[in-house]
């Protein structure tokens, strides 16, 4: 928790709250809570991927063992759940409900993620089911939480559950394309991890559909290795760049920032989203 995290997630759901004119002094504790969630669920993505470093540092089932990370992982539910009860919100059953069906719905994702691993292939459409889950699930209960806190109704809680949606598709989107375009000094965990652990991307989805014989053969040689190199990563990289999939990955994820923002426009007669499209951008031009 002390690491350089973005806190995206709390932000997010302090910048809803005062958009619809609620207290942020009331919206700390669930703030603190889906930030507690959040680093829960990188312990145990963490050593599901097999990843050494977070945020710039030993993951912690690296500087531990994965017996302490899953332990650590499983406090960290309780803790949030703990601070979550404290929000001092006559909808807390609603919000309780919220976040416990986003936990199930990360799991879910996080299920589909590993699964197609193992696949040879995924289609576009079951990959987005699964970003849908396990990344964007988190920012639509940000939203939707701080502005249950802030008193807003069900139709404006539909907007802000498609703005987080849509949010949190494009993050994934943009995060697959960090992973393989980032310095890995600034990106703060290992470059072209998702290649490493065959992860199933957009950008690899893609690539599969536009590439030659031969440089599907060369896709398929890394990804079947148990233990795949720098040169491979780069190998695979300049497949992405040859096949327009590191572009179409840039458009797709313009597409879904585009969509976040067409839901915050439809919330501008109601609440003051200036600071919430500004966050939007910041997200939008992020490098790491």
């Amino acid at each position: 928790m002390s690491g350089d995290g973005k806190r995206l997630r709390p932000a997010l759901m302090l910048l809803t709250t005062e958009a619809f004119g609620g207290s942020i002094d009331k919206t700390l504790a669930a703030a603190a809570a889906i930030e507690l969630l959040h680093n829960f669920t990188l312990v145990h993505d963490d050593i599901m991927d097999r990843d050494k470093t977070r945020r710039g540092r030993a993951t912690v089932h690296n500087k531990w063992d994965i017996n302490v990370a899953l332990l650590a992982g499983d406090g960290l539910v309780a803790l949030a759940y703990e601070t979550l009860l404290e929000t001092p919100s006559h909808e807390i059953l609603a919000i309780s409900k919220l976040f416990t069906q986003g936990l199930i719905e990360v799991c879910e994702g996080q299920a589909m993620d590993i699964e197609f691993e193992t696949r040879d292939h995924v289609l576009t459409e079951e990959y987005l089911e699964m970003i849908g889950k396990k990344t964007a699930r988190l920012l639509s209960m940000c939203a939707q939480i701080g502005g249950l806190i802030a008193g807003a109704n069900q139709e404006e809680c539909d907007h802000l559950n498609n703005f987080g949606m849509s949010l949190g598709v494009a993050f994934q989107i943009q995060d697959d394309l960090l992973d393989i375009t980032a310095d890995e000094n600034i990106l703060g965990k290992d470059f072209g991890s998702d290649i490493k652990q065959h992860k199933k991307t957009s950008i690899l989805i893609y690539a599969l559909e536009k590439s030659s014989a031969k440089q599907i053969d060369e896709i398929q040689r890394v990804y079947k290795q148990k233990e795949i190199t720098a040169t491979d990563i780069l190998t695979v990289k300049n497949i992405f760049a040859e096949t327009g999939a590191l572009r179409h990955a840039k458009k797709l994820a313009d597409h879904y920032f585009s969509t976040a923002s067409q839901s915050l426009n439809k919330l501008a007669d109601r609440a003051e989203v200036t600071f919430l499209k500004q966050f939007l951008n910041l997200v939008l031009n992020r490098k790491a």
